[in-house]
């Protein structure tokens, strides 16, 4: 049984929308937990993304473990994207970011290792950076490089950074065509990024001639994700062809 109230004061009320449902899954990437502490207990680099879906309308968390040391230098640089990125703090100490925080940060931010004292036993921060991966054209991210002295842009890396299955996803563009395991862009960005920006025609700024500092990678190991994901996809096609020969 229904009761239908005709009112004047029902007339003037806006009409509801529709409620939206949430869809169904559709089976494309299987759902998967894991431990943001036990994960980047074992990664290899910042900015790994610890799940492994990376395609265009995915959700991607990256961690990032940043900590202090007498010998630790990760420098500052600027980070830009087109889509959005979330920040979640999973425990810091002595950092700029505190712990259970959560930040949506600025398209265009400045990237260093939120640590207060970098050079100090103990400090440290755990982080995730989520975004979602356009399922747009036009998905692009850049690095860019000031000088310490001056304050001017001494480089500017800019890149396409279309995840698959993109309208302009380039196969080619981090890797091989036949690759099994994508390298992510981020990583491959960072690494060309540093590689620019020790050269000597970019450390000596053109405006005020002042030598910069050599960004140190080590910190931040992108370069080894990308050399490592080439190796994992060597290892997978040297199994697999070596199946075809045993098979044959």
């Amino acid at each position: 049984m229904s009761i239908v109230v005709d009112s004047p004061v029902q007339a003037a009320l806006p009409e509801i929308a529709p409620t939206r449902h949430v869809q169904p899954p559709t089976g494309e990437r299987e759902p998967l937990k894991v431990s943001v502490y036990e994960r980047m207990s074992k990664s290899n680099a910042q900015l790994m993304p610890i799940f492994p879906y990376d395609e265009a309308g995915a959700m991607v968390p990256c961690g990032a473990m940043l900590y202090g040391g007498a010998d630790r230098s990760h420098g500052h640089f600027f980070h830009w994207n087109t889509v959005s990125e979330l920040l979640v703090a999973w425990g810091s100490s002595d950092a700029m970011i505190a712990t259970g925080s959560l930040m949506a940060t600025q398209p265009f931010h400045g990237v260093n290792s939120f640590l207060r004292d970098e050079k100090k036993e103990g400090a440290f921060a755990l982080v995730t950076i989520t975004q979602r991966q356009s399922g747009e054209a036009g998905q692009r991210e850049a690095l860019t490089a000031k000088c310490e002295s001056c304050k001017k842009d001494i480089l500017k890396f800019e890149y396409d950074s279309a995840p698959f299955g993109a309208p302009d996803f380039n196969p080619t563009a981090f890797g091989d065509a036949d690759d099994v395991f994508r390298q992510f862009s981020t990583q491959w960005g960072g690494t060309e990024f540093v590689k620019q920006r020790n050269s000597d025609e970019v450390r000596v700024c053109q405006h005020c001639g002042h030598e910069n500092y050599l960004f140190d990678l080590k910190p931040w190991g992108w370069d080894r994700l990308v050399n490592q994901t080439k190796v994992s996809n060597a290892a997978f096609h040297a199994l697999t062809n070596s199946a075809k020969e045993v098979l044959r």
